[in-house]
């Protein structure tokens, strides 16, 4: 029996597609963590006061930088 039968995958082209889009979701990660690392850096820096004007604490800044990098990558992948 033929691969392309028992491997959709394995059709011409499909391949190359599928490498493209892994490709597309590495980039995706590194743009991600540039943004998370960005952010959290920059919110760190701010004071305890400054955040409390924002409405937030120290406690939200890890989340608001990981929701920051989840963002940056939808919105690479959608591009």
């Amino acid at each position: 029996m033929n691969a392309a039968v028992l491997n959709p995958a394995a059709r011409a082209g499909h391949g190359q597609i599928a490498q493209v889009g892994l490709a597309r979701r590495i980039k995706a990660f590194f743009v991600a963590r540039q943004v998370e690392r960005r952010t959290f850096d920059e919110l760190d820096m701010t004071s305890d006061r400054e955040l409390a004007d924002l409405g937030l604490s120290r406690h939200d800044v890890a989340r608001l930088a990981r929701l920051a990098g989840r963002q940056a990558a939808e919105k690479y992948l959608a591009a």
